[in-house]
């Protein structure tokens, strides 16, 4: 029965297959039919589907990973959107965040479009530290005006605030509202105090 369900979801289109995929399309698969599932899912996914892919989020494996890892070239000829979810995928399967970093340096772009969607990907999970600093840079740089609020969002993700969900949100919202308003040379001071009563917390 379940894989009925996967089956009538990779076969649905337009509003419903952009419903995409959800654990119980695949619970109570065997392992031939998960197996199946997968292979359907990587063929359309490195075929620029990007619904297709974010599935695999839900049943890749590590040689999953390895051919998304080697799709990297793929993501200049289907654009942002697809390699947002390729990297987020990625994320997902190795529960790792470094293949996002690469998106910290793809929110430079001067479309704004491509700037907007490297930073919400960066604000919707959990951040190292590491990133921290690189992201401060373009907070105060005056250059990333148009992704800023999605740029505070993943900072804060780095500051071990899980500022995707709503009611973190919504607690750090005057502190991202202050960081808006402010002129970008006089961010630095605010993230400053921010960091250390986040160290002495």
């Amino acid at each position: 029965m379940t894989f009925a369900a996967f089956q009538a979801q990779f076969d649905a289109t337009g509003p419903e297959k952009g419903d995409g995929y959800f654990p119980y399309h695949f619970d109570g698969m065997s392992a031939d039919e998960r197996a199946l599932a997968r292979g359907m899912l990587e063929q359309r996914a490195l075929a620029g589907d990007t619904v297709d892919l974010d599935g695999l989020r839900l049943v890749g494996d590590d040689e999953t990973a390895a051919r998304l890892e080697a799709a990297a070239a793929l993501d200049r000829r289907y654009g942002i959107r697809w390699e947002v979810a390729r990297r987020e995928t990625l994320v997902a399967i190795r529960n790792d965040p470094v293949p996002l970093q690469p998106l910290i340096e793809r929110a430079d772009d001067r479309d704004a479009d491509v700037s907007k969607a490297a930073a919400q990907a960066l604000g919707r999970h959990r951040l190292p530290h590491s990133f921290a600093a690189p992201l401060a840079d373009r907070l105060v740089d005056g250059r990333h005006e148009q992704a800023l609020l999605w740029l505070v969002k993943a900072w804060l993700s780095t500051m071990g605030e899980e500022i995707w969900q709503v009611p973190v949100f919504d607690a750090n919202l005057p502190f991202i509202r202050a960081v808006m308003a402010q002129a970008p040379r006089r961010r630095a001071e605010m993230l400053r105090d921010r960091e250390a009563r986040t160290s002495d917390g």
